[in-house]
């Protein structure tokens, strides 16, 4: 709906100009919504802040390989694409256990809550409750309006995103992780997508990994089995990429774009020496 001029009549059908009628409502409802817009975007570069501390370089050096499956580690960090990093970043704040098993997302609350706004906290709230990243294939979309199903449990799910479906056909599928922001679900960071060439037995593999994680860990729940093993959908996009002999990582891509290396990175790099 667009919004009326001050003297056009009221939407509401009162008979008022706007300015008289709903006008004041409306800008208090438009300050508080760009207010818990802006929490969000400081929660999200406060998080990838925090995760760059030099006290998490000895998880950094860890995580990278377990995540990249080896084609990326410490020594080669600075190559990843923004995306790249952006998305491992993602798993390393989300879903990545500490040496004491928490979560960076976790003790970010523990020691940074008490200092933000209530506006940050409520978002920082909703995404300590925010699902591992998964697999959601798209199922159909409307501008920028995706229709997802979780492509392991069946689940349908509504999800905005600014660029659209971008190159994503119907049927493909989407890896990310949904969070929510203002009223509706986003995505949390850059999300990767597997082609319908490259999609393969992902589902069986999955969901023999489930199986086998079931029986070391009898009363695990499906979100359980995805916050520790969802890096299973990274190793198997980076090989179905080596199939179709593309580069499964843009270290690998001889027509890269982005020469530039990552500067978070190589700080990281340097700190941890």
């Amino acid at each position: 709906m667009d919004t009326p001029g001050r003297n056009d009549p009221c939407y509401c059908g009162s008979g008022k100009k706007y300015k008289q009628c709903h006008l004041k409502e409306d800008q208090v409802k438009e300050s508080e919504r760009r207010a818990r817009q802006e929490a969000v975007r400081y929660i999200r570069r406060d998080l990838l802040k925090f995760a760059r501390d030099e006290r998490f370089n000895e998880d950094f050096a860890k995580a990278l390989p377990l995540y990249w499956n080896e084609f990326y580690t410490f020594d080669n960090a600075e190559e990843m694409s923004q995306p790249e990093a952006l998305r491992f970043f993602d798993w390393f704040v989300f879903d990545y256990p500490l040496a004491d098993g928490s979560r960076l997302i976790n003790l970010y609350y523990d020691e940074r809550y008490e200092d933000l706004s209530s506006h940050q906290q409520a978002a920082l709230d909703e995404w300590r409750q925010a699902p591992p990243a998964g697999a959601y294939e798209l199922t159909g979309y409307e501008g920028q309006t995706l229709f997802l199903r979780d492509y392991l449990t069946g689940e349908e799910f509504t999800v905005y995103d600014a660029g659209g479906r971008g190159i994503v056909e119907i049927g493909e599928v989407i890896l990310a992780r949904l969070v929510p922001v203002l009223d509706r679900l986003e995505f949390s960071t850059n999300a990767a997508y597997l082609p319908a060439a490259e999609i393969q037995d992902v589902k069986e593999k999955m969901l023999a990994a489930e199986t086998a994680f079931q029986q070391d860990h009898p009363d695990a729940t499906h979100e359980q089995f995805m916050r520790e093993k969802n890096i299973l959908l990274i190793h198997h996009a980076l090989a179905q990429a080596e199939v179709q002999k593309r580069p499964p990582v843009a270290r690998l891509d001889p027509d890269r774009e982005d020469k530039k290396t990552q500067k978070v990175v190589r700080q990281m790099k340097r700190l941890k020496r």
